[in-house]
């Protein structure tokens, strides 16, 4: 008689235990994110606006995360941002996602809360947009609106551009301003502050402290981004955001130059209370998905 072996292990790097008197809610299990990140925000004088700690890998983001690291493709396609949104769409790849696919992107919108503060809307795991569900025209705030094409050094940072049928270009995704990084740091910093950076050889290692290990990207909100849009809509005194979304996308290469991006999906996504945008108003943001 064969015999078969199921084993299950699910892809989780964070767990968290909970000691208490048992309740009604403590038996329902509430979805598990396979990585949790924080994101960190400055202004322009360096002073902290906000950081903000939680679980937002959706679902696209965990298939892709899976296909990558396992070198196959999974039964269950999620939409691109190019289809949803009609930039650039195109027929989504068949064969095993290269190498160059992999989260290169940034977008933001203004679904991810109520007018009042404190009403921040919990991230669906199966949301495949940067708006609510259905609402991507109206949630998911461009860049940069502008007259003609960027044919600048903004062409290498402003991408996914439609044409708003008005005679105007609006950009709704970003590069990083920088390369993004992996860290591995000891958990003795004090009072949330980082650690001490793990060194070689830790396999020898006496310690017992934790480690916790990420990748931290670094995005940018300049004086002109995002105010076109509400300027346009006749609303400049509302410009603000209050979600950011993180991009997996393959890039289109021309003659050696990144003209484009298809197969852009949401990979994360982090909902936080309205933060407005007024005038010469800039953000830095430290964004940091860990494993660990």
């Amino acid at each position: 008689m064969d015999t078969k072996l199921l084993i299950k292990d699910r892809y989780r790097f964070h767990d968290s235990a909970k000691i208490s008197s048992p309740k009604m809610e403590d038996f329902i299990t509430p979805h598990k994110s396979p990585f949790r990140s924080r994101i960190t925000a400055f202004d322009e004088f360096g002073n902290k606006m906000f950081d903000f700690e939680q679980n937002m890998v959706v679902l696209g983001g965990a298939i892709t995360t899976l296909e990558k690291m396992w070198n196959i493709r999974s039964a269950l396609t999620i939409e691109t941002i190019n289809e949803i949104c009609q930039i650039a769409p195109q027929t989504q790849d068949t064969e095993i996602l290269p190498q160059r696919n992999c989260v290169c992107l940034w977008g933001i919108g203004i679904g991810g809360c109520g007018d009042a503060f404190g009403s921040v809307r919990d991230v669906k795991y199966y949301e495949r947009e940067v708006g609510q569900n259905h609402t991507t025209t109206t949630e998911m705030v461009p860049f940069r609106v502008v007259s003609s094409p960027f044919t600048d050094d903004n062409a290498e940072k402003y991408y996914l551009m439609k044409e708003t049928g008005s005679g105007l270009y609006a950009y709704y995704a970003k590069t990083f301003d920088d390369t993004p990084f992996i860290r591995s740091l000891w958990k003795d910093g004090v009072e949330g502050e980082d650690g001490t950076e793990v060194l070689p050889g830790v396999h020898d290692t006496t310690r017992t402290d934790d480690i916790e290990t990420f990748v931290e990207m670094h995005m940018s909100i300049d004086k002109r981004d995002v105010r076109e849009w509400f300027d346009l809509n006749g609303e400049i005194e509302k410009a603000r955001i209050n979600t950011v979304g993180l991009f997996t996308a393959e890039p289109i290469i021309e003659e050696g130059v990144v003209t484009g991006y298809k197969n852009v999906k949401l990979f994360s996504k982090f909902n936080f209370d309205n933060e407005p945008l007024g005038l010469n108003k800039e953000m830095t943001l430290r964004y940091r998905v860990y494993a660990s």
